[in-house]
């Protein structure tokens, strides 16, 4: 039998790669929305690491959930407690059935106005719903230095 194939998975921000454990929200960090990894923003671009579909949208601009061509489920959450902001200091470049290729930006945030309203600006991707036994490994050094579509995780 062969070991399984471990899939990479690119980042959609630059900044400080982490491990989801270390999120600053015990939702996120205890896995409860699902495993990942998240980003110290360097800018305040958001974009498709790899072609997918846009699933959803939230009202509030600061979420959104989509699948890639191959089936996996993710969720990009930009910042802690940011749905209070209600919108203010995000721009949506896509809507909810919209297929985007690998690059295309999603979203931006306006960081300084995040870094001053929300408690933190973390930028998570989550995976909701990967199969049994699966484990999201950084692919890069902990607290290391990634830029958007660089190879962040395996799984």
């Amino acid at each position: 039998m062969q070991p399984e194939e471990k899939r990479n998975f690119a980042s959609p921000f630059t900044g400080v790669l982490c491990p989801i454990t270390e999120a600053p929200d015990p939702v996120f960090a205890g896995k409860m929305m699902g495993d990942g990894f998240f980003v110290i923003p360097e800018d305040g671009a958001v974009l498709a690491p790899e072609d997918s579909t846009v699933d959803a949208v939230m009202d509030t601009k600061h979420a959104m959930g989509l699948t890639t061509r191959d089936g996996v489920e993710y969720l990009l959450h930009i910042g802690i407690d940011t749905v209070k902001l209600q919108g203010k200091g995000f721009t949506v470049f896509v809507k909810p059935g919209q297929v985007v290729k690998k690059g295309e930006k999603l979203l931006e945030f306006d960081a300084a106005f995040l870094k001053a309203q929300a408690p933190s600006d973390a930028c998570l991707c989550v995976f909701p719903s990967l199969a049994e036994g699966k484990a999201v490994i950084l692919n890069k050094e902990k607290h290391g230095k990634i830029h958007a579509l660089d190879v962040a995780v395996q799984f």
